[in-house]
C-alpha cells in the first residue's frame, strides 16, 4: 500500500464547541474560518460549517481526507476503496 494516499486526519478534540470546514478553503484547516460567507459551489449552493460539541472528556475524531466518505466530514473508512477497489473495513478508519 501506497503511503502517499489520502488517510484520516486523526486529532484529539477538547471539551468545547468546534466548527468544521466543509467549504474546502479555510485558513485554518481542519476548523472553519468563516471563509465559506465568500464560497458558492458549482451548483449556486452554499457552504455551513459542521458543528462537533464535545462534552467532559477529550474525544478522537478522523475527519475525511480523501473525499469519498458517506459520512462527512468523518472518515468511515472509504479510502479504502481507492487503493482495493473494495468498499470500507470495519475498524480501517
Amino acid at each position: 500500500m501506497s503511503t502517499d494516499q489520502p488517510r484520516p486526519l486523526v486529532v484529539s478534540l477538547q471539551p468545547g464547541r468546534h466548527a468544521i470546514c466543509q467549504c474546502g478553503q479555510t485558513g485554518n484547516a481542519p476548523f472553519c474560518d468563516g471563509t465559506h460567507k465568500t464560497v458558492t459551489a458549482d451548483d449556486g449552493s452554499t457552504f455551513s460549517p459542521t458543528i462537533e460539541v464535545v462534552e467532559g472528556q477529550p474525544k478522537n475524531v478522523a475527519w475525511c481526507r480523501c473525499f469519498t466518505t458517506g459520512n462527512t466530514p468523518w472518515c468511515d473508512g472509504s479510502h479504502t476503496a481507492l487503493w482495493t477497489g473494495s468498499g470500507p473495513d470495519e475498524g480501517d478508519a
